[in-house]
């Protein structure tokens, strides 16, 4: 179970007017946190790292609050339950912030569910499935379906649901268990709990296989209807809508165990650490998250002009995973259907000015948080290349330029592309290891260092396929329009 991703009927729990303002004051009004006791082995990370501990946890949350968050949103995923959960819960509690707890089942014995009813913690138990086969083949152990059902047996027994302390059920949509969600649905219902739906990326879908759009958009009509006639509920969007609209990039953040910071779950581009910067620095100078903020201007189709923009831009995690651009359209959106939506890697050839006898990038592969990766094959017929095949080395220079183009490019329209124009102004630190010849595959990676108003500082290295470093500098770079003095903001 990997966090909040799912379909709420009754709303995210804060009004618009309180999203447009977090994303004006870039803040947050909640933050989710993965709970792990053993090392996080977290891909944002080189190799395994200590998971935060309950102090840094504790800080991390006061942060959070001077964000403006109000609420936390811990996961415990794991088959067994975090050892310092109630330590956690209490200190978090005391700084007077809401708490949501994900939950297996995993520690909810009797008196750990009446602690988490004086606490005030809302309750979110992962099923998956009312068939204990299914339930355990989904989850990956063996006692998942116990453990949750027993879970929400103590809970119910300390008041939860009802009329009581909010109690609601995950479930993760998948083409496994669809046929039988209208019926785990309305068991929800009755038991007096709420129904969370989980839209799977394909990051975390794990054993499960994702839902293609039409089946998901019927089941979605499906719910609506049965919530509207069985148990006279309205949903504040249509069905359809609510299947696919997401806004958690705005206001949240997703945090793992060892502290790397995501956007939301899905989407996977790490854009800090808590324990190398500040939450608000991190925020702040994002890249990635100042361009979901402004994503009525950034998105791209079928989504940007979709009439449904204004309340949703898809789900972010699932264009990352499938395209590699955080930015593209939906895919999994049944309103995508017959459109061609842009994948990485991508050709450059529409997305900087260069022509093809001074163009020394191939494709882009990678755009990231203040980052960038293209490559290029030398090839005999190019300018640069002497007698005896050798590219000469002030190619390297103008390959670390174009890359910062093409990902500049590839954040725009195509109406907008033919107005890129940018200069490149000078070199600093320019060191040259190697040569590249006919033939070579070179992999050149960039790093945005700095910005001032149209100015920019870009770190670049250029290595060969087999991981030789051949160059590595900065350059300068200027481009047309910007005025921002954030730090390569856009």
């Amino acid at each position: 179970m990997r966090g909040d991703c799912s379909v709420r009927v009754d709303g995210l729990g804060f009004a618009s007017e309180e999203i447009a303002a977090c994303v004006a004051r870039q803040g947050l009004l909640s933050l989710e946190l993965e709970l792990a006791e053993e090392k996080c082995d977290c891909a944002a990370v080189e190799g395994p790292h200590e998971p935060l501990s309950p102090d840094e946890i504790g800080d991390l949350a006061e942060q959070a609050k001077t964000l403006g968050a109000r609420r936390i949103i811990l996961v415990n995923g794991q088959c067994r339950p975090y050892p310092h959960l109630q330590l956690v819960i209490e200190n978090i509690r005391a700084s007077v912030m809401e708490i949501e707890l994900f939950t297996r089942g995993a520690g909810i014995t009797t008196d750990f569910a009446e602690f988490l009813r004086d606490q005030d913690v809302a309750v979110i138990v992962g099923l998956d499935s009312m068939s204990r086969e299914m339930q355990n083949r989904l989850a990956g152990w063996d006692e998942a379906f116990d453990l949750a059902h027993q879970a929400v047996k103590n809970l119910t027994a300390a008041r939860y649901g009802n009329s009581g302390k909010r109690l609601a059920i995950r479930t993760a949509v998948s083409e496994q268990n669809i046929g039988e969600l209208a019926d785990l649905w309305r068991w929800v219902r009755r038991g007096g709990m709420t129904p969370y739906f989980q839209i799977i990326t394909p990051k975390n879908a794990g054993s499960a296989s994702i839902v293609p759009p039409e089946p998901a958009k019927r089941l979605f009509e499906e719910l609506g209807a049965i919530d509207r006639t069985e148990f006279g509920r309205t949903w504040e969007t249509a069905p359809a809508l609510t299947g696919r609209s997401c806004k958690r990039p705005l206001f949240a953040c997703h945090v793992t165990a060892c502290g790397a910071i995501f956007p939301c779950v899905g989407l996977t581009i790490p854009i800090g650490n808590v324990r190398a910067s500040r939450l608000r620095e991190i925020l702040s100078q994002s890249e990635v998250l100042e361009n979901l903020r402004t994503f009525r201007e950034k998105i791209k189709e079928p989504c940007r002009t979709c009439c449904e923009t204004v309340d949703c831009f898809g789900c972010r995690g699932a264009a990352y995973q499938l395209t590699g651009d955080y930015l593209a359209g939906d895919q999994l959106c049944w309103k995508a259907k017959g459109v061609e939506i842009g994948v990485l890697p991508a050709v450059v050839t529409d997305l900087i000015p260069h022509g093809p006898t001074i163009r020394v990038i191939d494709r882009l592969l990678m755009v990231g948080e203040h980052e960038a990766m293209t490559e290029f094959t030398v090839r005999r017929d190019m300018p640069l290349v002497d007698a005896a095949g050798r590219l000469d080395e002030t190619a390297f220079v103008e390959m670390i330029a174009q890359t910062f183009a093409a990902a500049q490019g590839f954040h725009l329209t195509p109406e907008e592309r033919p107005k890129h124009r940018g200069l490149l102004l000078g070199i600093k630190e320019m060191t040259v290891r190697g040569d590249a010849r006919v033939g070579d595959r070179l992999l050149i990676h960039i790093h945005k260092l700095a910005r001032f108003g149209s100015f920019g500082v870009v770190d670049g290295t250029v290595s060969h396929a087999d991981g030789r470093v051949l160059a590595s500098g900065q350059v300068k770079v200027w481009r047309q329009g910007e005025t921002s003095a954030k730090a390569m903001a856009t």
